[in-house]
């Protein structure tokens, strides 16, 4: 995968996007899990694809215009929740610090 990355990083340079604000990059990753959620709603697999790997683009280049190593992102957050206790509720993983036992 870091291969990809940087012919992804190096994309983003030839079209000088690496230069560019990284605030637009947010506006463009917000605009693609809106596609990843239609995508899923209508059961599209082809468009979700797509959309995941718009996602990874955007992030990679947010990461670049910011100074930030993707894979540190992502092994940092690894890091975070390998650990982490919690349960299911309703489908979706709580850590036990943000579960209400009232």
């Amino acid at each position: 995968m870091g291969d990809l990355i940087k012919e992804i990083q190096l994309w983003s340079i030839d079209r000088g996007l690496n230069k560019q604000a990284p605030a637009k990059q947010l506006l463009k990753l917000v605009e693609e899990v809106g596609e990843l959620s239609a995508a899923y709603n209508k059961q599209h697999t082809l468009d979700e694809i797509d959309s995941v790997g718009d996602i990874l683009v955007v992030l990679i280049i947010y990461c670049q215009q910011r100074g930030l190593s993707i894979e540190d992102c992502l092994e940092t957050a690894y890091e975070e929740i390998s650990g982490r206790k919690g349960r299911l509720v309703d489908g979706v993983f709580v850590k036990e610090a943000d579960l209400n036992d009232d």
